[in-house]
């Protein structure tokens, strides 16, 4: 530019990015710029280069000590790095501004101390002031003649920040006027707000929030009024009974953070830590209690239907809550506990076999089933191990992570062994058990529980020379499944096709660990084309006569492509080898 930037901006060279951001919103209040185009463009321009030096090692040397105006901003290379977190802003770490400089007072000056002496007053003062009133005081602050100089009105943005921020709530009606006033913003890469800007910022969209809040729903006026109130404060029973009023307090709670934030204004801390206490430790929440009194219900209303005595219906009832109750009981304090332990004091130490034993083991499960006996016995025992498989998967994982395949490709990838298992007795094949059907239950429940840790542990933890070994020792199963399955033609299937079918089932759960890598279009392929092969297996079973040999050959084929698919995946992978 022909004209220098600083005497644009009104300031001296500086390094400061906050001291450039203000220079430039003042002068924005004295150049409008339907009057005056060229100046706005001047000021603009201005403004960007001031920016980009600071972005330019070269533009300074290095050792240049400063000129007093600022200290080098270390977060001038990367804008978003001042973004604005989750956790709200602890008062404790905001610096206060510094006292201003005893210099001579000018009338201009006297006339903009006894403005920001009366906003204080009004703001700290034992009675709350009207908003209008507040608001006729800030903007009578803004409008003081003094704000023309760019140190002042730099002082005076600073000293008001930190005003707002000390005296909340009361200063609540002024935190949107302020932002507008001084330009702070988070979504423009030009302007970097300070931290007490930034603050305010946070807490205004907190109050907005709040706000529309309490005039449409009752419940968070009483959640609001509670964490105001002392932690003695009584609460009616049927209160606590609202699911709503749970749900919001917990989100409110969530909200405020650790209790030392700028949000935590006009909430009582002892109360706010109360609530927080109760909702850490298990206990039974509004909506359990009212399932557990609700759900029984419909046994007595069965039972009613088998003209049962009303004895004997409350009987009905009794139990079904206790049993509903004895449930609830142990989610709190059997699994919370042994997850809450899990992840503090395993997790991070566990091996591979204890955080993913879960996925071989029910897997195992199937073929272990197809060689129990067929008594009352049987599914008694396979509910209890898969039980204990569910329990430890969800204790060790967590609900499915962005590794995850799309949501319809895992229910997909979960009904097609069902169907098939199903589809056996409609004709006539009877190989398939109430003991196979629990099994078959519990790895497709563990699999969509733990699909996503299984797949990060093989894709990721494991080498590509082990995972190459992994495909192929699925492919080499499939094929001898396959060879086997070919076996059981005839109007009779053997003794040992249970058995076979098991395997068969757990391969169609297992293989989706090395074809995960075919994408969601291959899938959709590969599924389409099973389905085409569905039909021409039709044709098959006029020629083999057997149903359960060509539905097998079906599965087994299907399985095949993908993992043979993966394989070339594998193999075109450039990746270095681990």
């Amino acid at each position: 530019m022909s004209h220098d930037i600083w005497d644009v901006l009104g300031i001296e060279p500086t390094r400061d990015r906050d001291a450039i951001r203000r220079a430039y919103a003042r002068k924005l209040r004295v150049t409008n710029p339907e009057d005056d185009a060229e100046g706005f463009m001047r000021l603009r321009e201005a403004h960007d280069e001031a920016v980009a030096r600071i972005d330019w090692d070269w533009m300074w040397e290095e050792d240049d000590d400063g000129d007093g105006d600022g200290e080098p901003d270390v977060q001038a290379g990367d804008p978003l790095a001042a973004a604005a977190s989750a956790a709200p802003i602890a008062l404790a770490t905001l610096e206060r501004p510094a006292p201003p400089s005893p210099a001579p007072l000018t009338p201009e000056a006297q006339e903009l101390a006894a403005r920001i002496e009366r906003l204080e007053l009004l703001l700290r003062g034992q009675e709350v002031a009207p908003a209008a009133e507040l608001e006729a005081a800030f903007h009578a602050v803004l409008n003081a003649e003094a704000l023309e100089q760019i140190t002042v009105a730099d002082e005076v943005e600073t000293r008001l920040a930190h005003l707002l921020l000390e005296t909340a709530p009361r200063s609540d009606a002024l935190l949107a006027p302020a932002v507008d006033a001084f330009r702070w913003r988070r979504d423009d890469l030009h302007f970097e707000p300070s931290a007490a800007a930034e603050a305010i910022i946070q807490r205004r969209d907190f109050v907005e929030r709040r706000d529309r809040l309490l005039r449409n729903d009752d419940q968070a006026r009483a959640v609001v009024a509670v964490l105001q109130g002392p932690p003695t404060a009584k609460i009616p029973l049927w209160r606590r009974l609202n699911p709503r009023f749970e749900i919001v307090m917990k989100t409110l709670l969530e909200r405020l953070g650790a209790g030392d934030g700028v949000l935590m204004a006009g909430f009582d801390a002892e109360t706010v830590a109360l609530w927080r206490r109760r909702y850490e430790r298990p206990r039974l929440s509004s909506g359990m209690i009212w399932f557990t009194l609700g759900a029984p219900l419909l046994a007595p209303l069965i039972a009613a239907v088998n003209n049962l005595s009303p004895l004997a219906l409350l009987a009905v009832y009794v139990a079904t809550a206790g049993v509903i109750l004895a449930g609830q009981l142990s989610y709190l304090y059997g699994y919370l506990r042994l997850k809450t332990a899990w992840e503090i004091h395993r997790s991070w130490r566990a091996g591979a076999l204890e955080r993913i034993g879960w996925a071989p083991l029910s897997l195992v499960l199937l073929p272990v089933s197809a060689l129990l006996p067929d008594t009352l016995w049987s599914p008694l025992a396979v509910t209890g191990l898969g039980a204990l498989l569910l329990a430890w998967t969800f204790v060790t994982t967590d609900a499915a992570s962005g590794l995850a395949l799309p949501l319809h490709q895992r229910l997909l990838g979960q009904v097609a062994p069902f169907a098939w298992a199903l589809s056996l007795p409609l004709f006539d094949v009877d190989v398939i058990s109430p003991s196979m059907i629990l099994a078959l239950s519990v790895a497709a429940a563990v699999d969509f529980r733990g699909g996503a840790q299984g797949m990060q542990a093989w894709h990721l933890e494991m080498g590509k020379p082990l995972r190459l070994f992994g495909a192929l020792a699925f492919l080499a199963a499939v094929i001898a499944a396959g060879l086997t399955a070919w076996r059981m033609t005839g109007e009779t299937p053997p003794s040992w096709a249970p058995l076979c079918v098991a395997v068969i089932l757990a391969l169609a759960i297992g293989h989706r660990l090395p074809t995960a890598v075919l994408g969601e279009q291959l899938a959709q392929v590969r599924y389409y084309g099973m389905f085409v092969l569905f039909w021409l297996s039709r044709a098959l079973d006029a020629v083999v006569g057997s149903w359960l040999v060509t539905s097998s050959l079906w599965m087994l084929i299907g399985m095949a492509t993908g993992v043979v698919l993966s394989l070339i995946i594998e193999a075109r992978d450039r990746t270095p080898a681990r």
